[in-house]
């Protein structure tokens, strides 16, 4: 099929870009000098301009073609620098990936397409005949289900199964005669083999299936499927009954189908499967998988559907490797037009997208109701990580093979599969699995994924002595085993000391010789006391070995900023510790980030979870932490606050030696610590003390036998209030000098800050504290924004000028000498579920449940 194009512009004939797209007829020139009068008012042809420059300034080819979404969606183009439509015709479309969020490739090219053939892009037939035509460019809703209109077959049910063999030996293995024999007392088997077999395993099959053929397709099991229903075995014949079942050889039979039969055939549905999917591999991260817990069926019907046509990338499927469909959809044209037309695809990927979820997401568009002998919708992909035992538990059938011949998604202490399948189904064959097991894996592979999490394979290993590069790190961090055991703790990314949160957690767990802790230091030499501690440099070869196998990391800013290295999340378990309970925006919710968004939420959707202190808290936290959930915002309290409240004696030895130190400088006067928050502007915004005002704060300190300490904000650099304040005899409480700021509440009589959330943490010593808002206005409304209103949070005066804040100190005795507000303690309680010292242990307790 051709479109009418317009003349090629002169530069078609020396640059491809130019070309490719000039014939791809996906550059519409009018609609692009619509939108941006100012190509229109240069003269420079319009495709030119968006290949030299509109791409990079995100302007859009056509009204379907969204290059900011494009490039945002597949990091590995906007890595790459590629023209984003270039790619979209040549590579992309044929990939499905999507060219705005509102045109959906796979479905269109599917739904009035040829989908066996390439010959068209979709993007290009919608722009041209399918919009003026009136066709769709994605499926319409509502697709909630009642399941009153349902089918329910008569009993007994007459059913057909299709079944797909493959065996890289030309077998046909015990396992397999063992699921068909078992599938055969339920349906009449046909069977075909995706290989060359060895002569006589056909034979095998006699009595046990009505036929079997094999021969070597290279089309998946979905080509098998194709085959038999198409030419093999035929329409005519899966017409005369009242099911078809597709099932393969991919799964081990660990019991009898008798249940799943009886309990389905009770049910109205026009289609089910053993259990349903949300998410693949590549898209894991995406927020609307990650949900923690499963979710009923009846919910996902009922729902659940539309929200998942909004994804990027649509990745909800029925597994096919055990699917019913019963007579509405059997004789439905769609559903054998798709069967029908499986081709050979470049990759599984394409083949799950086109065809496994692709036929799912067709029955649903359709109306068909569907249902699952497992109840609930897992998270993420049950039958490929330690859920799929859950499903054993539950009478799930089979067990799938690849989750130990690729354990891709690096489940932890899978060495113990025969004991736990046989802990659900005592009957089960695990003998004849293993011999499979064994035939057709490499040892050395099927010894790593079996022992992961474990030490067994980390004795032996070599630790190199040469940085690996991005791609060499990225490539050994999808091949190294992962122990989850091994916990690492990169130091602060701004200080390079270990202190607060993560130091916190370090001590709860510093004796458990079941964790093996990993310090990774940046430039400060850390000295801790522990049993199997390891403290080695971040960035050196030690560093990125022991990182690349850590199954657990916390983590207190963003993971590229503490952690460097390119790490996956989807094989690592990132613990987001923070630095504080937040009472300016940050994040995702700072109104000073706003045009960092997506950056943003691609760090945060790397986090496993984030902790919180409270109720209210948690809703602070996950607006700031988007795109993770809120069930991923772990109310444990912040493991810091452990220190402000645990007797001294039980402090770590540095901190009990901090302390004595600190009591030592100041020789009896009280402390009153200065503790300001980060400004964009750093020190050009910081407050500037007239000569006047230096005065008066130091007659009252002299007045009351106090003495200033300064700790400027971590990420501030300038020193501007320290340089400003020195003449006042003030004391330097950087991280330098005192690592561990609990030790600074513990001593302090008296807290002066601005919008730091220092004062939260400053709250569990019941000591007073002012407020120094000067610049309150543009702070809240302008550079950051604030959670909370101030007045409303903050347990003391809040002063926007100066004298303000003398008053403060001058008038009120309270401050010296504490009466406690009545709402003290209230305002408390807004930021604090416990008030005690078991932080620590609470997220331990969470972080361990992982490894479970």
């Amino acid at each position: 099929m051709s479109f009418e194009l317009p003349p090629p512009p002169q530069e078609a004939g020396s640059d491809v870009v130019i070309a490719t797209l000039w014939r791809s007829a996906t550059f519409d020139a009018k609609y692009y000098l619509s939108q941006y009068p100012d190509v229109a008012a240069s003269g420079v042809d319009p495709l030119v301009h968006y290949v030299r420059h509109g791409a990079r300034e995100n302007r859009n080819p056509n009204a379907h073609f969204e290059t900011h979404y494009y490039l945002a969606t597949n990091p590995d183009v906007a890595q790459c620098d590629i023209n984003p439509l270039y790619h979209f015709c040549t590579d992309g479309w044929k990939e499905l990936r999507k060219p705005c969020k509102g045109f959906d490739v796979w479905w269109y090219w599917s739904t009035y397409l040829d989908p066996a053939s390439d010959a068209v892009n979709p993007l290009a037939h919608f722009l041209h005949i399918g919009e003026a035509a009136g066709a769709l460019p994605r499926p319409q809703g509502p697709f909630a289900q009642g399941t009153q209109l349902a089918w329910l077959p008569e009993r007994p049910v007459k059913r057909i199964c299709l079944f797909a063999g493959y065996d890289p030996d030309g077998l046909v293995d015990d396992y397999v005669i063992d699921y068909l024999r078992a599938l055969s007392a339920h349906a009449d088997v046909y069977y075909l083999a995706d290989c060359v077999m060895q002569d006589g395993e056909l034979l095998k099959l006699r009595g046990i299936v009505k036929d079997a053929w094999a021969g070597r397709h290279q089309r998946y099991d979905f080509g098998s499927y194709s085959l038999l229903a198409n030419s093999l075995v035929g329409w005519d014949t899966i017409g005369q009954y009242d099911e078809l079942l597709l099932a393969n050889d991919s799964c081990y039979l660990v019991t009898n189908f008798d249940a799943v039969f009886e309990q389905m055939d009770k049910r109205r549905c026009d289609w089910w499967g053993l259990q349903a999917t949300k998410g693949i591999a590549k898209t894991k991260a995406e927020p609307s998988n990650q949900f923690k817990q499963p979710v009923g069926m009846n919910t996902v019907r009922a729902s659940m559907l539309d929200r998942f046509e909004e994804d990027d990338t649509y990745d909800f499927l029925i597994g096919s490797y055990f699917v019913a469909y019963r007579k509405p959809v059997m004789s439905d044209p769609g559903f054998r037009k798709l069967l029908n037309k499986v081709t050979q695809q470049p990759n599984k990927q394409n083949v799950i997208l086109k065809y496994e979820i692709g036929i799912t997401r067709y029955l649903i568009t359709q109306g068909f109701v569907l249902d699952t002998f497992i109840s609930s919708l897992y998270p993420f992909h049950p039958i490929y990580s330690n859920q799929h035992f859950k499903l054993l538990e539950a009478g799930f059938p089979v067990f799938k093979r690849y989750l130990l011949t690729a354990n891709h998604y690096q489940v932890p202490k899978l060495y113990r599969w025969k004991e736990k399948i046989l802990a659900c189904a005592p009957e089960a064959n695990v003998q004849t699995m293993e011999r499979n097991l064994t035939r057709v894996t490499d040892p050395q592979v099927l010894e790593r994924n079996l022992y992961i999490g474990t030490s067994r394979l980390a004795d032996d290993e070599q630790v190199p002595t040469a940085l690996l590069t991005d791609v060499e790190f990225i490539e050994a961090d999808h091949r190294v085993p992962k122990y989850d055991h091994w916990w690492a703790f990169p130091v602060c990314a701004f200080s390079g000391v270990f202190s607060g949160n993560e130091r916190a957690v370090f001590e709860e767990v510093k004796n458990d010789e079941s964790i093996f802790k990993i310090i990774l230091t940046r430039g400060k030499p850390v000295s801790l006391e522990g049993s199997n501690v390891l403290v080695v440099p971040l960035e050196s070869p030690e560093g990125q070995y022991y990182l690349l196998r850590a199954k657990i990391l916390f983590i207190k800013h963003t993971p590229t900023r503490n952690l460097v290295y390119p790490l996956s999340s989807e094989l690592h378990d990132l613990i987001n510790l923070w630095h504080g309970i937040p009472l300016k925006r940050i994040g995702y919710a700072s109104l000073d980030q706003q045009n960092r968004r997506d950056s943003i939420a691609q760090e945060h959707a790397r986090c496993r979870a984030v902790i919180s202190s409270s109720s209210i808290d948690t809703m602070a936290m996950a607006a700031a932490f988007y795109p993770l959930s809120y069930n991923g915002v772990w109310q444990t309290g912040l493991p810091r606050n452990d220190f402000i409240l645990r007797d001294f004696e039980k402090l770590p030895k540095d901190l009990q030696a901090e302390s004595r130190k600190l009591e030592h400088v100041l020789a009896g006067r009280g402390l009153v610590l200065f503790m300001p928050t980060f400004r964009n502007g750093a020190g050009n915004t910081c407050y500037q003390f007239t000569e006047t005002e230096l005065k008066q704060l130091e007659h009252w300190l002299q007045e009351h036998d106090l003495v200033l300490g300064v700790r400027e904000h971590m990420a501030d650099h300038s020193g501007s209030y320290a340089e400003q304040l020195q003449r006042l005899g003030t004391l330097d409480l950087s991280d330098a000098h005192y690592p561990n700021v609990e030790i600074l509440y513990r001593s302090a009589r008296l807290l002066i800050t601005d919008y730091s959330s220092c004062f939260i943490d400053f709250m569990l010593t019941g000591k007073p504290m002012v407020s120094f808002a000067y610049d309150y206005e543009y702070y809240a409304g302008v550079e950051r924004g604030l959670f909370y209103e101030l007045e409303h949070v903050f347990p003391g005066p809040v002063c926007t000028n100066f004298q303000a804040l003398h008053n403060a100190l001058m008038k009120n005795e309270s401050i010296i000498r504490p009466e406690i507000d009545i709402d003290y303690e209230w305002k408390k309680k807004v930021f604090f579920e416990w008030c005690d010292d078991f932080n620590s242990a609470r997220l331990i307790e969470r972080v361990k449940n992982l490894m479970n």
